[in-house]
């Protein structure tokens, strides 16, 4: 594979991956509304993972991802889908710091992590004890769990 890309390098080839969707392409105008950046940057980036046969770009053409591209794009949204579930299913952040938190940390940690973090979350979701020991893992029941505590120590 490819040697390692910059953080906003993976960004972009995720919002490729994204905004391409079932068609499989996209316009480097529509990247850089997703992501609030110049035209000109979204040039350079393509240009970038052109040349290291990530993305099929030719300019004032369409851009789509390589199967090489493709791959990677499926790598980092795995990262990102899994860091997000555990920030706020297991530590309770809300869904938007969850997700910006993921896409922070999703170009930092190796798959080894990841991988860990995968057999953690199925550890959680199978664990009979878990629910049996009160231990609520997404927000909204961690919330009344506290208020719950909270009213429980006045009295």
């Amino acid at each position: 594979m490819t040697s390692k890309l910059t953080a906003s390098l993976e960004d972009y080839i995720e919002v490729i991956a994204s905004l391409a969707g079932s068609s499989g392409q996209t316009r480097a105008a529509d990247i850089a509304d997703n992501m609030g950046v110049s035209r000109p940057s979204v040039t350079v980036a393509l240009r970038a993972l052109s040349s290291r046969k990530l993305v099929n770009y030719r300019p004032y053409s369409t851009v789509s991802l390589t199967d090489e591209g493709r791959i990677l794009a499926a790598a980092v949204l795995r990262k990102h889908r899994i860091l997000s579930r555990f920030f706020n299913e297991i530590l309770g952040a809300s869904e938007e710091l969850a997700d910006q938190a993921a896409c922070r940390v999703e170009h930092a940690i190796g798959e080894e992590i990841t991988d860990r973090l995968v057999e953690f979350l199925a550890f959680i979701d199978n664990c009979p004890l878990a629910a049996e020991s009160g231990f609520e893992f997404n927000s909204e029941s961690r919330k009344i769990f506290r208020e719950k505590v909270s009213e429980d120590g006045k009295k």
